[in-house]
């Protein structure tokens, strides 16, 4: 069999790209505003109506985790990071000096209110 021809690699390129993937998300997209328009042109929405939209919302959570979950089947080699060995000191010596906190002066809100306003009126 020819490893060079189309058909042979076209699977990588589907799998690289997520073509498939890609292709449902969009679909959902389409669907998912098609069936809120639909509901919202309702004049009066039934439970199973208000249940139809709720799964199909909760069903497009579950499909998105999928989507940002999944990868593509080529990987990179992993990259090699060397094990770290030694511990950290447990002793200050006398030469370091640990930093002091300074403190830092706040500016103050200095706003003046308009005495031309009215107070607000509440209505209970």
């Amino acid at each position: 069999m020819n490893t060079k021809s189309f058909w042979w690699q076209a699977p990588e390129y589907f799998s690289r790209w997520r073509l498939f993937p890609r292709a449902f998300i969009s679909m959902y997209i389409y669907l998912l505003y098609e069936v809120c328009t639909w509901f919202m042109a309702l004049p009066e929405p039934n439970n199973a109506q208000a249940g139809l939209v709720s799964v199909v919302v909760g069903a497009g959570a579950a499909w998105f985790g999928l989507y940002v979950n999944s990868t593509s089947t080529k990987h990179d080699q992993p990259v090699a990071v060397p094990q770290q060995t030694g511990s950290m000191p447990t002793q200050i010596s006398a030469s370091t000096t640990t930093p002091t906190a300074t403190p830092v002066a706040m500016a103050v809100n200095t706003t003046v209110e308009d005495a031309d306003l009215p107070p607000p009126v509440r209505r209970i």
